[in-house]
Order: structure tokens, then C-alpha cells, then sequence
């Protein structure tokens, strides 16, 4: 379950960093995904598909990054 929670927070900064940057749509979200999390990175672009829909990130490309650490980093964003 905390994996599910890690996903809300990232889907959360992501929507929040957009509103303050008064982003109209994201097109790309790249993330840091540690190995040591245990979330499967098409769990993770699965998730974000479902999560996005009807947001200024719906229908944005996930480019997911391994790391050998436990973490999961919302690094940037590519938006319009």
C-alpha cells in the first residue's frame, strides 16, 4: 500500500508545481524511479494515465529513470 501513496504524492507535486507555474498542458513528466521501492514502472505509468485524466497532465509521455536507490523523484516536466 505505501506505493500507492508514493504515487498520489508524486501525482500531487506534479499538479501543484504545474498551478504555480501556470502551466496550460504537461507533455512530458520525468521521473526517478528507485529499484528499491518495489513499484513496477509501467504500475507507476499505468497509475499516472488513470490519475491524470482531465488535469493539465492527461495524455503527458511518463519517462521513467531507474535508480539503485529507494526513491521516487519527480525531476522535471515538459509543458505548453
Amino acid at each position: 500500500m505505501h506505493e500507492l501513496r508514493l504515487l498520489r504524492d508524486l501525482m500531487e507535486d506534479i499538479l501543484r508545481h504545474a498551478e504555480a507555474l501556470k502551466v496550460k498542458k504537461i507533455t512530458k513528466v520525468y521521473v526517478r524511479l528507485g529499484e528499491l521501492t518495489e513499484i513496477n514502472p509501467e504500475i507507476l505509468a499505468h497509475f499516472f494515465r488513470e490519475h491524470s485524466k482531465g488535469t493539465v497532465a492527461e495524455d503527458a509521455e511518463v519517462v521513467i529513470k531507474s535508480s539503485p536507490r529507494r526513491e521516487i523523484v519527480l525531476e522535471s516536466f515538459d509543458c505548453e
